[in-house]
């Protein structure tokens, strides 16, 4: 018999990885707290990153386990919330809604409506880094890939802080409790539409409060 082939092996892994449990009770926030916290870095270096690129990333790991959890009739979060999703799925995702972003706002612009293409204006031009009109397309394609990825990478510090799971091994070691047993206290539980489980709130929910604050004040500076 022959041996499978690669395609086959690795057309395998990724169903086993998408069949895996998903981790309930996780209600996520996408906007604006994700991309006000990764804000920093598109404002510090804007000649490297570009903020459509990075803002989308920090909502492309909610997006690909959404989508997930929508096809199998339950929410939580799993594969997009790992390194291994970070580079399989978050990325070219992420790439995805970043062309399709652009390509709107292109058609948007040229609307008689004053608002509209002036939004899509802006959209536009965040698409690319300060002087990234003059590079190579290889090198915006570089620089618009490099923000994704930064902004899903920002997406899963941001909740391995402020969650009660830690879910980057997954689909191979997931679950882990590293913070100490007061951190997963429960106060109290609140249920949500799509989740099996309800949301419990306590320490790691006040920290995702405090972070979902910080972020949303930082996404709106000046």
């Amino acid at each position: 018999m022959r041996p499978p082939s690669g395609p086959h092996v690795a057309g395998q892994m990724l169903d086993a990885v998408i069949r895996a449990r998903l981790h309930p009770a996780r209600m996520p926030l996408a906007f604006p707290s994700h991309q006000g916290l990764i804000a920093p870095v598109w404002r510090r270096w804007p000649r490297h990153f570009t903020v459509l690129g990075c803002a989308i990333g920090a909502a492309v790991p909610d997006v690909v386990d959404g989508a997930i959890g929508l096809a199998r009739g339950e929410l939580g979060q799993g594969i997009g919330h790992s390194l291994l999703g970070l580079f399989v799925l978050c990325v070219p995702v992420g790439m995805a809604l970043d062309a399709a972003t652009v390509a709107a706002a292109r058609a948007v612009s040229r609307s008689s409506r004053r608002w509209s293409a002036l939004a899509a204006s802006h959209v536009i031009r965040w698409s690319v880094t300060d002087g990234g009109e003059t590079r190579a397309p290889s090198a915006r394609l570089f620089a618009g890939a490099c923000s994704v990825w930064l902004g899903a990478l920002s997406h899963l510090v941001f909740d391995f802080v402020s969650h009660g799971n830690f879910l980057w091994l997954h689909p191979w070691y997931d679950g882990a409790e590293i913070f100490p047993a007061w951190w997963h206290a429960r106060w109290l539980e609140i249920p949500f539409p799509g989740y099996t489980e309800p949301y419990p709130v306590g320490p790691h929910f006040a920290v995702w409060m405090v972070l979902n604050v910080v972020g949303a004040v930082l996404f709106f500076l000046p």
